[in-house]
C-alpha cells in the first residue's frame, strides 16, 4: 500500500527515485541473462568478480593488495592464478590485479583533486631496480638469444617490487594499515598451519622440497609462505616485547608457537641464522625494561614447548613433529663440523654457482647476462636450473647488471636505516612492533639471502615490497602527526608526501 501511495506522488524527483530503485534491479537481471546467453555464465562470473575487484581497489585496496600475497604465496592454490590470454600476452590473475592497483593510482590523480601522490625516499631506487630488471629483460633478448616469453616470468619477480606503489599511494589511513599488517599476519599463521598439518600427516599435500638430507622419512616442506611465516614471527616477538598490557598475551603464544613449528618443518638452517641476528639485533635496540620482559615471555615460551614436548612423549605419540626437531637440530650442529664439505652437503654445489657466476659477471660485469640466460652447464643430465643461483646478489648482478645490484643494495640500506632510525617515533605501540619487526625481518632476511634466494624468487618478492611499502606509510603517518603537534592538535590523519 505504501508502494502504491508513493507511486500516486506527482513529484518528479519522487518518481525517478521509484523508478530507479524497482527498475535497476530489473535491467542488471535482464543484462546478466543476455550476457550469460551471449558469453556464457562463466565469462558473466568472471566479469562480476572484475567489477567487484575494481570496486575494491577504489574502497579497500588492502584487500587486493593481500589477495595478490595470497596468489604468490601459495595460500591460493597455484593452479587458481590462471595465464589468461590478451592482446599483448598471457597475464596471470597476480599480474592483472597489480596492473589494476597501479592504474588505480594514476585514475585518482587524474581526476581527483583532493588525493594526493605520496612520495618516498625510496621511490627512485626502487624505480631504478625495477629499470635495471628491464634492461636485463632487453639484454636477454637482444645479445643472448633468449625468446621473450622465455624471459618474461623472471621480469615478473622484478615487476612485483612495484606492489611498494600500490601500498604506499592507496593505504591512506590506520584502519587500513592495520587490515594489511593483520592480512599478512593471518597469511602467515595460516602457511604455518599448513606445514604442521603436513608434518603430522608426513607427505606434502600442499607444497615439499623433497626427501631430507640426513633423513629419507623426512619431506622438507618448504612451503612458498615460509618468509611470510618468518616475518610474522619476528613482528609477533617485538609486539610481545614491547606491549606492556597482557591483553592478548596466551594468543600471542600460540601464534608464535604455531609459527615456530611451521618453521621447524622446512628445515632451512638459513632461517635459523636469520633469526639468531634478528633477535640479537632486538636485544639490543630495546630498553632495559622492554629487554627483560621480552626474555621473561621467551622463557615462559620455551617452557610451554618443552611441556608440551614431554606430554607428547608421554603419551607415546611423538611422530614426525618430534623428528623434524631432531633433524633441523642435526642438520643446525652440521654447520659447524667438518661434514658440511661432504657430498651429501648442499655447500660445495653452491660453490660451483658462484664460481660459474663469477666468471659470467667478469665477462659482463656492467650489464650482466640478461634475465633467464643460463649461466653454467647442467650439473647433471636434463639440469631445468642452469639459470638458478642460490646467492640473491650474485643472482641480481648477473641478471640485471652492476645497476640493478646498486640500486638493490641501497635501497635495502635505505629500508633498514630509516626503520632502524624512526620505529620509535609511531605513538602508536602496535604500528611501532611492526614497524621494528618489518625492519629486523628483512635484516635477517639479508643475510639468508646469501644462500636461498628469497629476494628474487617469485613466490617471496611480493612480500618484500609489500612491508616496504607499509614501513613508509608508518613513517609517513608519524611526520604528519609530528606536524599537527607542531600546529597544536593531534590525530592520526591521512600521509601525504614525506621527503627526506
Amino acid at each position: 500500500m505504501r508502494f502504491l501511495e508513493l507511486a500516486g506522488s506527482k513529484d518528479p524527483a519522487l518518481i525517478s527515485h521509484i523508478v530507479w530503485q524497482a527498475g535497476a534491479p530489473l535491467l542488471a537481471g535482464v543484462f546478466l541473462a543476455v550476457a550469460s546467453l551471449a558469453f556464457g555464465p562463466l565469462l558473466v562470473l568472471i566479469g562480476l568478480i572484475g567489477v567487484f575487484l575494481v570496486y575494491l581497489a577504489f574502497t579497500t585496496p588492502e584487500i587486493v593488495v593481500l589477495i595478490i600475497l595470497a596468489f604468490v604465496l601459495e595460500l591460493i592454490p597455484a593452479q587458481l592464478n590462471a595465464s589468461i590470454p590478451l592482446l599483448v600476452g598471457h597475464f596471470f590473475v597476480t599480474d592483472l590485479l597489480l596492473i589494476m592497483l597501479l592504474a588505480t593510482i594514476v585514475l585518482r590523480y587524474v581526476a581527483d583533486r583532493t588525493w594526493h601522490y605520496t612520495r618516498t625516499p625510496l621511490d627512485k631506487l626502487l624505480l631504478l631496480f625495477c629499470t635495471a630488471a628491464m634492461i636485463g629483460l632487453v639484454n636477454s633478448v637482444l645479445n643472448h638469444g633468449i625468446r621473450f616469453s622465455h624471459a618474461t616470468p623472471e621480469a615478473r619477480v622484478f615487476i612485483y617490487y612495484l606492489l611498494f606503489f600500490a601500498v604506499t599511494n592507496l593505504i591512506k589511513t590506520r584502519e587500513q594499515l592495520v587490515r594489511l599488517v593483520y592480512g599478512i599476519l593471518f597469511v602467515g599463521v595460516v602457511m604455518a598451519g599448513l606445514m604442521a598439518i603436513q608434518a603430522i600427516l608426513g607427505r606434502a599435500v600442499f607444497a615439499g622440497d623433497g626427501p631430507a638430507v640426513g633423513d629419507e622419512n623426512l619431506v622438507r616442506l618448504f612451503n612458498p609462505g615460509f618468509v611470510a611465516c618468518y616475518i610474522a614471527l619476528i613482528v609477533l616477538i617485538c609486539d610481545t616485547a614491547l606491549r606492556k598490557d597482557q591483553r592478548f598475551r596466551l594468543v600471542n603464544y600460540f601464534l608464535i608457537l604455531l609459527l615456530g613449528l611451521g618453521i621447524l618443518t622446512t628445515l632451512a638452517r638459513n632461517l635459523l641464522v636469520s633469526g639468531a641476528i634478528s633477535l640479537s639485533v632486538l636485544f639490543v635496540l630495546l630498553h632495559q625494561s622492554e629487554r627483560s620482559r621480552l626474555g621473561g615471555q621467551l622463557l615462559i615460551l620455551a617452557g610451554i614447548a618443552l611441556s608440551g614436548m614431554a606430554v607428547v612423549v608421554l603419551l607415546g605419540s611423538e611422530g614426525r613433529l618430534l623428528q623434524y626437531f631432531s633433524a633441523y637440530l642435526d642438520r643446525s650442529s652440521r654447520m659447524f663440523s667438518a661434514t658440511i664439505l661432504s657430498s651429501q652437503e648442499n655447500v660445495l654445489i653452491r660453490w660451483n654457482e658462484i664460481e660459474y657466476a663469477w666468471q659470467q659477471i667478469t665477462e659482463h660485469p656492467i650489464l650482466g647476462i640478461g634475465l633467464k640466460t643460463p649461466y653454467r652447464p647442467p650439473f647433471y643430465q636434463g639440469d631445468p636450473l642452469t639459470y638458478y643461483i642460490h646467492n640473491a646478489y650474485l643472482w641480481i648482478w648477473l641478471k640485471t647488471g652492476l645497476l640493478g645490484l646498486v640500486a638493490f643494495l641501497w635501497l635495502s640500506f635505505r629500508f633498514l636505516q630509516r626503520g632502524f632510525q624512526h620505529w620509535r617515533d609511531s605513538g602508536d605501540s602496535f604500528l611501532r612492533a611492526v614497524m621494528l619487526g618489518f625492519t629486523l625481518a628483512y635484516l635477517g632476511m639479508i643475510v639468508s639471502n646469501l644462500v636461498a634466494p628469497a629476494f628474487v624468487q617469485d613466490y617471496n618478492a611480493a612480500i618484500f615490497a609489500v612491508i616496504m611499502g607499509i614501513g613508509e606509510v608508518i613513517l609517513a603517518q608519524n611526520e604528519a602527526n609530528r606536524q599537527l603537534l607542531k600546529q597544536g592538535g593531534f590525530h592520526n590523519v591521512q600521509p601525504q608526501s614525506i621527503h627526506s
